[in-house]
């Protein structure tokens, strides 16, 4: 086959694009687009250019169901193109009639039949040669002759053409319809004024490679989201939405049913802004225990990726905490943000941490002033803030002392151990919480109550009253059934017959060499890279050199799917970014059981606050 190029085919009208560098952009709209539709078929038929030409012409102004089920009925009837030409106008009608107007729609689909034969003819191809009609040659066309073509057809527009090009053809081209039109426009990815009628411009912005796939997810996502109505509350694009293209956000109210699988335990949703957000645990805690999240704060790309993920709604900036300003967080909020009840922080322990570079000297140990000085400057009502044991003692110094002096400026504070398994996460995961209360409410918060028991340990009636703590889990528990993969499993996102949809699960490439390194070691033993878990609680998860501690009873490290069981996030959680970076964002995430508890024990002081 002859090569195929690009020829720009408008080459010379210019991009209406907007004065601001959007690539980067582009490029996080097409992964969460990605992540959240997967490219949804719908129906095009990248083996056949003519039958794509005439479904592409059948869904024009038709909703997807009717187009996809009358052009099925259209193969069934008539076993050939140059039939369905030669069969009664009345015939063909009888069936498009559950498209409406189908007399028009049969005159179009005979005429665009004819214009083909015609060039089938001139060709000598086709019925010329003893063959069905056909538009196969179109694929040795670049792409500025196949569009040329494809535009000289009747009934066949720019956006049909591209849309020909890009499902058929295969051709790196951007199609332009309504949703993608409204979308693009709401996140200002083109200059309003003229780009709507402009294909070229809406192309430009558009990387060759990702045109195809976001064209297809950005239906999908206006037909769902982004429609003429949207749905800002379910959208994962609310980062890059101006603020005054999306309505005044609502406080959800006590009636409000909350997320599957979560539970809905504050009688109405708080306000909380997650400073240091990573890829979402602690927002997550407080999400399920009815908070709501207004916004969030992350600075590394993956990570922010995965928060805007699974927080449809949710605006995350993607931003150094030091360089932000109370203004800034309240304008991106959006129209009613008000002041956030809880600020949450996980600020980075890599100069605290025994896993890290532990420097007293390091910046990033100085990012809890910043903390507090945005919740002083939000009127926040409540801190928590996480971190590492280690940050008591830093090569000979501490920095408890001055975290709690800064808090305690403006806020009532004290810092807590709370143990992971505590809360049932199977890992014996230790952290320090700094729970602060604004001064003129009251003292600082207590300690929040462990909600499980140890595995193995005896029940106990702890209140007094009957009741005793549930067993936290077992990792034997968590780990066995669908993700007992074997090792060089690619399952980034699996559906399985029985439907169980599977993300994150791919295993490590392992070498046959270090297969036999692993078989030699013990549950509780080996290095920091390849330290075997047990079967009953893990320690806490490090991601050394991107990749996760070794599994149980398999020959193989855990996947990120393994590792996010472990520490407590749901299965339908999805990690972005390469698969390299999704380790290390499950590591350091606080577990959401941990998150949730802290949330549940928070409420009854809001309670408490909220009395006259």
């Amino acid at each position: 086959m002859a090569a195929r190029r690009e020829d720009g085919a408008n080459k010379n009208k210019r991009a209406a694009v907007a004065p601001r560098d959007v690539s980067g952009t582009v490029e996080r709209i097409a992964e969460l687009l990605e992540v959240t539709y997967r490219s949804g078929d719908l129906g095009n038929l990248a083996d056949d250019v003519l039958a794509e030409t005439i479904f592409i012409l059948l869904s024009l102004n038709t909703q997807e169901p009717v187009y996809r089920r009358i052009f099925a009925d259209l193969r069934s009837r008539f076993a050939t193109w140059i039939s369905l030409l030669d069969a009664p106008q009345e015939e063909l009608a009888s069936a498009l009639k559950d498209g409406g107007l189908q007399h028009q729609r049969a005159a179009k689909i005979r005429t665009l039949l004819r214009a083909v034969l015609a060039d089938n003819d001139r060709r000598g191809v086709g019925p010329a040669a003893g063959a069905d009609l056909t538009l196969e040659y179109l694929r040795e066309m670049d792409a500025g002759e196949a569009e040329r073509f494809l535009t000289a057809l009747p009934g066949i527009g720019l956006k049909s053409a591209r849309c020909i090009q890009s499902y058929a053809l295969q051709l790196d081209r951007f199609a332009v319809d309504t949703h993608v039109q409204r979308i693009f426009n709401r996140l200002r990815l083109v200059d309003d004024g003229r780009a709507k009628f402009d294909h070229d411009a809406f192309e430009a912005v558009v990387p060759p490679r990702l045109r195809r796939q976001l064209h297809v997810n950005l239906i999908h996502h206006g037909r769902s989201v982004c429609s003429a109505r949207p749905q800002c509350g379910s959208c994962v694009l609310v980062s890059f939405c101006p603020p005054e293209s999306r309505p005044a956000a609502k406080r959800p109210s006590a009636k409000t049913e909350p997320p599957p699988n979560r539970r809905r335990t504050v009688p109405s949703a708080r306000t909380v802004i997650d400073l240091f957000g990573g890829a979402g645990g602690l927002g997550t805690g407080f999400s399920a225990a009815g908070y709501r999240v207004a916004l969030a704060v992350e600075l590394d790309r993956h990570a922010a990726q995965t928060y805007r993920a699974n927080n449809p709604g949710v605006p995350v900036i993607e931003r150094d905490v030091s360089t932000l300003t109370a203004k800034e967080i309240r304008a991106v909020a959006g129209p009613g943000f008000g002041k956030p009840d809880v600020v949450l922080a996980g600020p980075p322990c890599q100069g605290y941490s025994h896993a890290g570079s532990r420097r007293p000297e390091d910046e990033k140990n100085g990012l809890f002033e910043h903390v507090v000085r945005l919740a002083e400057d939000l009127k926040a009502s409540y801190i928590v803030l996480e971190n590492v044991p280690g940050l008591r003692r830093v090569n000979g110094v501490g920095f408890e002392d001055s975290i709690l002096a800064r808090m305690r400026r403006s806020f009532n504070a004290e810092v807590y151990d709370v143990v992971a398994a505590d809360f049932g996460v199977p890992q014996n995961r230790h952290r320090l919480f700094f729970l602060a209360r604004r001064k003129a409410l009251g003292t600082a918060p207590a300690g929040p109550k462990p909600t499980h028991r140890p595995p193995g340990t005896i029940a106990l009636d702890l209140e007094g009253d009957g009741a005793s703590l549930p067993e936290t889990p077992r990792l034997k528990d968590v780990l066995q059934g669908h993700l007992e993969l074997p090792h060089s499993t690619d399952a980034e996102y699996e559906r399985w017959a029985d439907g169980t949809v599977v993300l994150n699960a791919s295993t490590m490439r392992h070498s046959d060499r270090v297969v036999q390194k692993i078989m030699l070691i013990p549950q509780g033993k080996g290095p920091i890279s390849y330290r075997r878990l047990t079967s009953d609680l893990a320690r806490t998860l490090v991601a050394g050199h991107r990749a996760m501690p070794v599994h149980p009873w398999l020959h193989r490290t855990i996947s990120v799917r393994e590792a996010a069981r472990i520490q407590g996030f749901p299965d339908t959680y999805v990690f972005c970014g390469p698969r390299w970076e999704q380790p290390l964002q499950v590591a350091n995430a606080v577990p959401p059981p941990v998150g949730q508890a802290l949330a549940e024990h928070l409420a009854s002081y809001l309670d408490a606050d909220a009395v006259p």
